[in-house]
This record gives C-alpha cells, sequence and structure tokens, in this order.
C-alpha cells in the first residue's frame, strides 16, 4: 500500500504457559510408578511476539527443551493454524502461501496470525500461543496517494463509510478504496493509481445528537482534488446530484453565500462567528431537512430530492435567495414530480409547516443547528407525511406554523435547551420619537399633544421608540397609567414591560391596557396621545384614508395558498384597489384585512422593499 499511509497495529498476546518457556502448566506427567517419574518439556522461546516480512513463507522457529532429554514432537492448532506447517522434529513454523500485507489471510484480517505451538515428549505435552506479526515489504507496494478532508452535514459526521467509486450507486463495502470519518468528521482515503469519479460517504451520526444517517445513505462530491482537504456536505451533495455541477458562483449568488466563501473547501463550522460561515451552516442544516421531508412525502422514479432542490435553486428568479422561503418551498412542492398531486388545502400545509420550521433555523456554537436537524428529520417529518395521509391534526400543524418554537419545544424531542427567535423582529414596530422644543413630542411626525394619536398594541408585541438625536436627555420618555404624570405616581417599569433605558415596551399579561407617555421634564408633551392594549384589532380605528399607498406588513401569512408565509409581504393595501384585488390576513393583525393585487409584490420576502411599513395606529 502507499507510503504515505501509516498503519498502527496494536498486538494482544496471551502466555500460556509457565516456567522457562512461559507455558501454562497444561504438561501431563506420568502416574508415579516403579520408581521413575518423567519431567514435561518446556517451549523456550523468549517471546510470544514474532514478526515476518510479507512475501515470504519464513515464519520463525519453537524451541523447547526436556530435562529428560526425551525425543520432543511439535504440532500447532489454533485461528490461523491452518495456514501454516510446522517440523514435527525441527518446530520450523512456515506460512504454506507466502503472506501478503496489502490482503491479510488472518481470521481477523489484521496482519495478526494467531497460533497455538504444542511440544510433547509424548507423555507430558507444553503450549504456548504465539502472535505472528506480518509486517509491510515495500518494495511491492504501488504509487497510492491520499484524498483528505472532512464529511459534515448540520456538524461533523462521525463513523460514515467514505469511499471512492466511478459510479455513484457503488456500495462503499464492494469498493477498493474505503476508510472512516473520525469524531470531527475527518479522513484520510488512500488510492493507487489515478482512478476517476467520485467519494461518496455511507451512514454515520453526528456526535453532537446521536442523528443517524442511514446505512444506504450519505453524501458526496463530484470531481475531489488530491491537491488539498475538502468538505462533503450538503452542498457538494446537490451539486454533484444537480449533473455534477460546477458553477458554483451561481450556486452561491442564489442562496446568498459570501463570494469569498468556497463551497468545496471552506469549513463553516469552523468559525460560527464569522456571518459568511453561519449563513452556510444555516443552508447546510436547511438543506439536509428539505432533503428529508421531500423523501418522506413520496417516492420518486426519477430526479432524486436533492436534483430536485438544486434544480429550483438554479432556475431561481427574483432576488430572494432563503431557502425557507415559502414561495420557494410551495414552489418546489407544486412541481415534485408528475405522479405527486396533493390537494390545494395539503399544499397550503406542507408549505407552511415545512417553510415555518426552515425560517427558525440558526446556527451557533452549541450545536444548535444539530437540534433542529434532529426534529426536522423526525417530528417534522412525521407531521408533513400526515399532512399527506390526511390524519394530521390542524391544532398542531397551526402550532407549528404560527408558534414554531413552541411547537419545538413542547410537541418534539427536542433537547438542544432554549431556542432564541431569530424572527423576534417580526413583532418588533419601531416608532420615531423627536421633539419641538419643550412644546411637545413627535412620534412619526404626528403631534400627539394636538392629535388624538393612539398606538395599538396586542399582547406578544414589542414596540420600541427610537429617539432623534439628544431628545430624551432633555426630555426623558416615560410610560404612566395617568395622563401626564408629572409627579410620577403612576410610572411603570419592568414589571408591566417597559424598559426606559431603550424606549421598548414588551406587551404581557401584566402591561395596563391603557397607557400614557409624558415627558419627565414639561408638562403637555403628550397629553392626546396614549397606548391602548387589545386583543384583535378594529380596522374602523386604523387609518386607512391617510395611507392610500401600496404597504408592506412585516409579520406571517395567516390564510391563503401563502399561509407560512414569514417576513415582508408587499404590495398590500388597507382598501380595495381594484375588484380583482385578493386579500390578505397576518397573524400578527387579527381581524385585519388587507388588500393585495393580482400578480404584484411579493409575500414573506426576506429583505424589506421601498413601501412604508404598516403600523397599527391611528393617524399616519
Amino acid at each position: 500500500m502507499g507510503n504515505k499511509i501509516t498503519y498502527f497495529l496494536t498486538t494482544i498476546f496471551v502466555l500460556v504457559s509457565c516456567g522457562g518457556g512461559g507455558g501454562n502448566n497444561n504438561n501431563t506427567n506420568p502416574s508415579p510408578g516403579y520408581g521413575d517419574n518423567n519431567n514435561a518439556p518446556q517451549i523456550t522461546n523468549s517471546s510470544a511476539n514474532v514478526s515476518a516480512v510479507e512475501n515470504q513463507t519464513s515464519a520463525f522457529t519453537v524451541t523447547a527443551s526436556d530435562a529428560d532429554g526425551d525425543s520432543l514432537t511439535f504440532s500447532i492448532s489454533g485461528d490461523d493454524s491452518t495456514l501454516f506447517t510446522i517440523g514435527s522434529s525441527s518446530g520450523i513454523v512456515t506460512f504454506i502461501t507466502a503472506p501478503d500485507y496489502e490482503n491479510p489471510s488472518d481470521v481477523d484480517n489484521n496482519n495478526v496470525y494467531v497460533i497455538i505451538a504444542s511440544v510433547t515428549d509424548g507423555t507430558a505435552t507444553d503450549n504456548m500461543m504465539f502472535n505472528i506479526n506480518v509486517t509491510n515489504d515495500t518494495d511491492d507496494d504501488t504509487s497510492s496517494e491520499n484524498y483528505d478532508g472532512k464529511v459534515i452535514a448540520a456538524g461533523p459526521i462521525q463513523g460514515a463509510s467514505v469511499c471512492f467509486v466511478e459510479n455513484i450507486t457503488e456500495v462503499c463495502s464492494n469498493t477498493e478504496f474505503q476508510t472512516e470519518s473520525l469524531q470531527d468528521g475527518s479522513f484520510s482515503l488512500a488510492v493507487e493509481g489515478n482512478p476517476t469519479g467520485f467519494i461518496k460517504t455511507e451512514g454515520g451520526f453526528d456526535p453532537n445528537t446521536n442523528w443517524e444517517i442511514p446505512s444506504n445513505e450519505g453524501l458526496a462530491i463530484g470531481h475531489p482534488t488530491l491537491e488539498q482537504n475538502f468538505l462533503i456536505s450538503p452542498l457538494s451533495t446537490m451539486l454533484l446530484a444537480y449533473d455534477n455541477n460546477t458553477e458554483y458562483e451561481v450556486f452561491k449568488t442564489k442562496l446568498g453565500i459570501n463570494e469569498d466563501f468556497m463551497i468545496r473547501f471552506d469549513d463553516p463550522y469552523e468559525n460560527l462567528n464569522v456571518e459568511a460561515n453561519n449563513d452556510v451552516a444555516v443552508i447546510y442544516s436547511q438543506m439536509i431537512v428539505i432533503g428529508e421531508v421531500l423523501k418522506e412525502i413520496h417516492t420518486y422514479e426519477n430526479n432524486q430530492p436533492f436534483w430536485i432542490a438544486a434544480d429550483n435553486i438554479f432556475n431561481r428568479s427574483g432576488n430572494e435567495t432563503s431557502l425557507a422561503d415559502t414561495t420557494f418551498i410551495k414552489n418546489i412542492l407544486a412541481n415534485l414530480d408528475n405522479n405527486f398531486n396533493p390537494t390545494s388545502d395539503q399544499l397550503i400545509d406542507l408549505s407552511a409547516g415545512l417553510s415555518s420550521f426552515l425560517q427558525k433555523i440558526y446556527a451557533n456554537s452549541s450545536h444548535i443547528h444539530s437540534n433542529f436537524v434532529k426534529v426536522g428529520t423526525k417530528e417534522l417529518e412525521d407531521l408533513m407525511e400526515a399532512v399527506m395521509n390526511g390524519t394530521a391534526d390542524s391544532n398542531e400543524l397551526d402550532k407549528l406554523i404560527f408558534n414554531t418554537n413552541d411547537w419545538i419545544l413542547q410537541n418534539t424531542s427536542w433537547d438542544g435547551n432554549s431556542i432564541d427567535d431569530i424572527e423576534e423582529d417580526l413583532k418588533t414596530t419601531t416608532y420615531t420619537l423627536s421633539n419641538e422644543g419643550s412644546s411637545n413630542y413627535l412620534v412619526d411626525q404626528i403631534n400627539p399633544s394636538s392629535t388624538n394619536f393612539i398606538i395599538y398594541v396586542k399582547e406578544g408585541d414589542i414596540i420600541k421608540f427610537e429617539p432623534t438625536s439628544s431628545v430624551t436627555s432633555n426630555h426623558p420618555f416615560l410610560l404612566s397609567t395617568e395622563v401626564d404624570d408629572r409627579d410620577d405616581s403612576s410610572e411603570i417599569g419592568s414589571a408591566e414591560g417597559w424598559n426606559k433605558n431603550t424606549l421598548t415596551l414588551t406587551v404581557t399579561a401584566d402591561t395596563p391596557d391603557e397607557l400614557y407617555p409624558y415627558c419627565d421634564f414639561h408638562s403637555g408633551m403628550y397629553s392626546q396621545g396614549k397606548i391602548v392594549k387589545v386583543s384583535s384589532y378594529n380596522q374602523n380605528n386604523i387609518d386607512i384614508t391617510s395611507s392610500s399607498g401600496a404597504l408592506q406588513v412585516k409579520g406571517t401569512v395567516a390564510t391563503g395558498p401563502f399561509k407560512g408565509a414569514s417576513g415582508f409581504t408587499y404590495k398590500v393595501y388597507l382598501t380595495r384597489q381594484d375588484a380583482n384585488d385578493h386579500e390578505h390576513t397576518f397573524y400578527e393583525y387579527p381581524n385585519l384585512t388587507f388588500y393585495m393585487p393580482n400578480d404584484q409584490g411579493y409575500h414573506g420576502a426576506e429583505n424589506p422593499s421601498d413601501d412604508e411599513i404598516f403600523k397599527p395606529k391611528s393617524h399616519y
């Protein structure tokens, strides 16, 4: 084998005799009689561990002595004894066929041949176990080199079979060149000659969660190189599945991957504090979940899930890059293949459920992304399959879609500790805060000292006042249950959800139903305005006159074909613009209806548009 390969052989040996030859007292003495006692022979080899170079039949010689000078006879037994002969009177042990280091023939296939040598004087016997270690003869080695790299999914994959194949359908156990990945996913695969083909993996598990890849499944890479370490990943697998594609820059653009990130060579998990790495780690986890869910809900005759996902990525139009985008997922499912024909309701539930879960995946150094994958390939798969079987519980589906983190923590085997809500900003509405001297504040350029300006909130909402310049240093902005609370007698604080340092109100059950902002230094600066807590919104209380232009709504679509689309939806209106407009409702704004012209705008975009953000307030 290769000169670059170092073999570590662990030799276990047992001494089975005592006395001069280290035997085990398996000697047999005749019964005393006639005044004559026989002394047992003893094997005298100084070590039970011997070496023999491959490609020759000579092994070693068993030596023995007998105090009586009796004629001695040698024989062998044991696991590998059929591969040897021994001179009955000389004790010389030889291989019947010269051993081949590269193709060991011992029982354990580890180049350690085990035999038990016996010597007898015709009456008594001594035994000793020998380990014959066959060593490499470098003269017969052929030129070989190593493919070095890592196997990663949502983190390293340990214990995966890694092999070189000429045809991707080959099974690793039938290949000539194979190895296994270590705990950090690394491997070194030796090959001989200059073969052409692919490197694939089978099985393995994520050591962070013990999530297992089935032994008949795995990852792969096309165009492996001997020049530097490379990564076998979900993305390398997708590129290989998609006609062994090498248009890396196209896929990076379509997925929003930093142009400097090298798909085949950069390990995103080496430093998740780097934004470009973190983005790719999330993509890898999302790819795994998408692929596994697609396999769960349908049986494919032709193109497989990774090919289908790659095709949708490659031919994606527009600027959206997120794999969690509901429109993207819906398009995959709607065009899976000719034999996949879900009802419209099933398609809505599948796209909403899968995209909602994908939208919550994030990566950090605690390997939380591994736990997302574990849930996505178990409980999420099961629920999506139940959608296709008609057995899914509608309440569980809505919980998955609209309260995803709660569903994960309460309805699954999640064991990744608490989950950060990376979509918390969808619940946060920001209002600009400025002033006109000590006369009045301005909130979104509205004067709340002369205008009956009302901000509506509901439990779970977060509202943040964003001051300009030094307005709050000269005019401390406080909240009270009384109008213009100059003596601070009814001022609220953290117990009611108010953080006066960040000017952020998190609306909870303990937040009073009506709150009145005021300046701690000057009276009357917010005397006509207030914050009102409601359980749902009243369309009649929202200003639909002043805001006549197109809006964007930050939230999650609650009904319709794009249910579950989370992010920025535009272009929407508070009033119907055309008889053909379709209606939208949003989970964050119960009891409000929005209108959207057909074939305009986008549902749940990752990034905002230039349209004005909708806010539940009385005046625009």
